[in-house]
């Protein structure tokens, strides 16, 4: 799974990507698992200009006003890149939900992807997050975890 280095974005598209992350943790209650990979992500972009996290923590996400998802064509590179980490915001907490699934395939659709695409991304990282795993002694453990994802 390619994430992009938050500090190679733009502070528009690190805010819309947090966003969209937000949106898809708040679908079943947001989490503290949740709240922390999307912290480290926009921790992680020490971009001089970037409000405090505090500040944006409860924005919310709309495509047609976000700074670098709106106004003319998106990239679709950054836009796969924001539908990898709206999936990866949602599997923070061990459980991708339907409601978030939904919710990450309504950003996906919004930013021009289409529905088979989004599956793949879905699958890059399920695949990313289960071979994080796989080192683990309990492989039986490892394998129940895959068949619920």
């Amino acid at each position: 799974m390619n994430m992009p280095q938050a500090n190679s974005l733009t502070n528009p598209q690190v805010l819309a990507m947090v966003s969209c992350m937000l949106a898809v943790a708040r679908i079943d209650g947001i989490r503290p698992e949740e709240v922390a990979v999307i912290r480290a992500f926009y921790d992680g972009s020490a971009a001089p200009g970037l409000p405090p996290f505090a500040a944006i923590e409860n924005a919310h996400c709309d495509l047609a006003t976000l700074p670098g998802l709106s106004g003319g064509g998106v990239d679709m590179d950054f836009a796969e890149q924001v539908v990898l980490a709206s999936f990866l915001a949602g599997y923070a907490d061990g459980n991708l939900s339907d409601g978030e699934r939904a919710q990450v395939a309504a950003i996906a659709a919004q930013l021009g992807l289409a529905a088979a695409r989004t599956a793949e991304l879905q699958t890059q990282v399920k695949d990313t997050l289960i071979g994080a795993l796989a080192h683990l002694p309990d492989s039986a453990s490892v394998a129940a975890l895959a068949k619920t994802m």
